[in-house]
C-alpha cells in the first residue's frame, strides 16, 4: 500500500534512541501500544510527554467529531509533507478498516464525496497549514459559513495546531518512517489488524468538560484562558508551563524563538505577548526590532544566535533541507539543547497558528 509521500526526501536519523523505562509505560498506558518513536525525545521529558499527550483522540475533544479531526491530521499532515505522522494516520484509518483503495482515494482528493461541513473543516486545515495567521480571519468566517459553533472552531484550531506540533517534532529529527510505511504490506500486521483496532478503540475517548485548576500565568496563558472548559485547555497549558521551566535552553531563548515564528508568520497578536516577556528578560523594543529583522545582535549569546536563522527555517519548510540544517546544529549543542530546540520551534509554530485563530477571530 504505497503512501503518496513515500516520495518525499527523508535524511538518516539525527538522533540515537535512549531507552527510557517510565516515559515508555506511560505513552504504552496512554495509547494502549508500544510507541517506539518516544525513544527518540526521552532526553527531553516534556517533550516525549507531549507527543503522546496531544493526540486528540485521547480525550482531547468535546465538540468536534473524531472521524473529522482523523481526516484533518491526514490532510495537514500531508500538506507539511511529514512523512512519519502521515504514515502513522494512514495506518490508524487502515486498523479501523478503512480499505486501501478508500486510502488512496483520499489521498487523490481528500474532499472528494465528504460532507459539507467536514470538507470546510479540511480546507481550513490546508489554510492554516499553508497560509497561516494571514489568513485566520477568512479561514474563520469559512467554518462559521458551513455550520461550525464557536466551541467546535477552536476544537478544530486545536486538531490543526497540535498536528502542526507532531510534524515538526517528527520531521526535524527525520524519525525513522519506513519500517512504518510497510507495515501494512505484512501478512503478520494483517493477522494482528483486528486486534490492534480494538485495543487502539479501548484507548481512544471522548473528551469532557474540564475546568482550568489554576489561572495560568506564563506566555500564551490567553490562549488557554480563552480556551477554558474544553478538555485540551489544561493538558495544552501544562505541556507550555513545562516547556518554559524546561532547564535544556533558557527562557530568554525560548522566547526569542517565539518572537522570531511569530514574526515569520505575521501573528501580531502572538508577537506583543513575546514581546512583554522579552522586555522582563531584558530585551527592550529596539534590541529585539534588530535581533527579528537582521536574525543576530550583539546582545544575543552564543546558542542565542546559532539558532535564530533556524528557527525561522522551521516556519515553511522542505522536510530534508530542514533536516541537514538541523544536523549542523548537532555538534554545537548538547543532545538535550538539540531535542529541546525541536520541541520548542514545534510547539511555537503549532501554538501560534493557533493562537492567530482563536484569539482574533472567536
Amino acid at each position: 500500500m504505497a503512501s503518496a509521500l513515500e516520495h518525499v526526501a527523508w535524511e538518516t536519523c539525527l538522533v540515537d534512541p535512549q531507552p527510557d523505562r517510565a516515559l515508555e509505560a506511560y505513552a504504552r498506558q496512554k495509547t494502549g501500544i508500544p510507541v517506539p518513536s518516544i525513544r527518540y525525545f526521552t532526553p527531553v521529558p516534556w517533550l516525549a510527554r507531549a507527543l503522546i499527550d496531544l493526540h486528540p483522540e485521547y480525550g482531547l475533544l468535546l465538540h468536534l467529531d473524531q472521524n473529522v479531526a482523523d481526516l484533518l491530521t491526514l490532510i495537514v499532515s500531508q500538506e507539511n509533507s511529514c512523512r512519519f505522522c502521515y504514515a502513522v494516520q494512514r495506518m490508524l484509518l487502515w486498523g479501523q478498516g478503512m480499505s486501501e483503495a478508500r486510502i488512496q482515494r483520499l489521498e487523490q482528493e481528500l474532499s472528494a464525496g465528504l460532507a459539507p461541513r467536514t470538507a470546510a473543516a479540511i480546507a481550513f486545515g490546508r489554510t492554516q497549514s499553508r497560509l497561516g495567521p494571514a489568513a485566520a480571519r477568512d479561514a474563520c468566517q469559512a467554518l462559521r459559513r458551513a455550520g461550525f459553533g464557536e466551541e467546535e472552531m477552536k476544537e478544530i484550531a486545536f486538531t490543526v495546531a497540535a498536528t502542526d506540533f507532531l510534524n515538526r517534532a517528527y520531521t526535524i529529527p527525520a524519525i525513522p518512517v519506513r519500517a512504518l510505511e510497510r507495515m501494512p504490506d505484512q501478512l503478520l500486521s494483517w493477522l494482528l489488524r483486528p486486534i490492534i483496532n480494538r485495543i487502539m478503540e479501548r484507548h481512544r475517548s471522548r473528551g469532557q468538560a474540564t475546568p482550568l485548576e489554576r489561572a495560568p500565568s506564563y506566555p500564551y496563558a490567553r490562549l488557554i484562558e480563552r480556551c477554558a472548559g474544553l478538555p485540551s485547555a489544561p493538558v495544552l497549558g501544562r505541556i507550555i508551563e513545562e516547556m518554559w521551566v524546561s532547564p535544556h535552553l533558557t527562557r530568554r531563548c525560548k522566547l526569542l524563538i517565539f518572537a522570531v515564528i511569530a514574526r515569520g508568520l505575521g501573528c501580531e497578536v502572538c508577537a506583543q505577548e513575546i514581546s512583554k516577556a522579552l522586555e522582563a528578560e531584558g530585551l527592550n523594543e529596539p534590541m529585539l526590532a534588530r535581533v527579528l529583522t537582521h536574525l543576530d545582535a550583539p546582545e544575543l549569546d552564543e546558542t542565542e544566535r546559532l539558532l535564530m536563522r533556524f528557527a525561522r527555517e522551521t516556519i515553511w519548510f522542505e522536510p530534508a533541507a530542514l533536516q541537514r540544517r538541523a544536523r549542523s546544529l548537532r555538534d554545537r549543542l548538547s543532545v538535550p539543547q538539540l531535542i529541546e530546540v525541536i520541541g520548542v520551534t514545534a510547539l511555537s509554530n503549532g501554538l501560534c497558528r493557533m493562537n492567530a485563530m482563536v484569539m482574533d477571530h472567536s
